[in-house]
């Protein structure tokens, strides 16, 4: 029996035509530093290159038997490989600007009281009405204002979902504002409360 030694065209015919896993070995040794360079190019990260890499070739892998003919592996796995490589750049920046979009709508959601407490003629203020509030509300703004704690992290420590996270936030804002309006409008009723 002849032996025949391996090169790209064998490698592929075997892959083609025998679905035989030692071409596709032959050509995964072949092209690997090639490709992890490619990927780390478009990626500037090793750890995301690497399991790219991998990925692309699992997806190779998969996907050649279904060919009818190749004449040169590379271009044609680079286009696997470039499709991976921007299919995870794009989830990282819709995950980068929904963490973005996240902080800006936190920033927007209403009267922060920390702010408030900022001005020292407001404190005593500010202080009452917190004291007046439920105690989930005064837990909650307190988790979200003074500890800066993200919406995800209430959740986790509340045990309540993150959706419960928001609508309270948003009522004891609601509180916090009624309450503070009230007090703020009328300094007499302060007055009478310090005394």
């Amino acid at each position: 029996m002849r032996l025949i030694e391996m090169n790209e065209q064998h490698a592929i015919q075997l892959c083609l035509h025998h679905r035989d896993p030692r071409g596709f070995e032959f050509l995964v040794q072949q092209y690997r530093k090639e490709a992890f360079m490619h990927a780390l190019a478009l990626l500037h990260d090793r750890e995301d290159a690497a399991d790219v890499c991998q990925e692309s070739f699992c997806k190779a892998f998969a996907a050649i038997p279904a060919l009818t003919q190749l004449d040169h592996f590379y271009p044609w796995f680079y286009r696997i490989l470039r499709n991976t490589c921007l299919n995870l750049l794009s989830r990282k920046q819709t995950s980068t600007n929904y963490r973005k979009s996240e902080a800006e709508r936190e920033d927007r959601d209403g009267p922060n009281p920390v702010d408030l407490v900022e001005k020292r003629e407001e404190r005593a203020v500010v202080e009452k009405c917190l004291l007046q509030l439920k105690l989930e509300h005064r837990e909650i703004l307190t988790m979200k204002y003074t500890q800066n704690l993200k919406y995800a992290d209430i959740s986790v420590i509340l045990d309540i979902p993150r959706g419960t996270v928001m609508s309270r936030l948003y009522s004891a804002r609601q509180a916090f504002q009624e309450l503070y309006t009230e007090h703020a409008g009328n300094p007499e009723a302060d007055r009478q409360y310090r005394k």
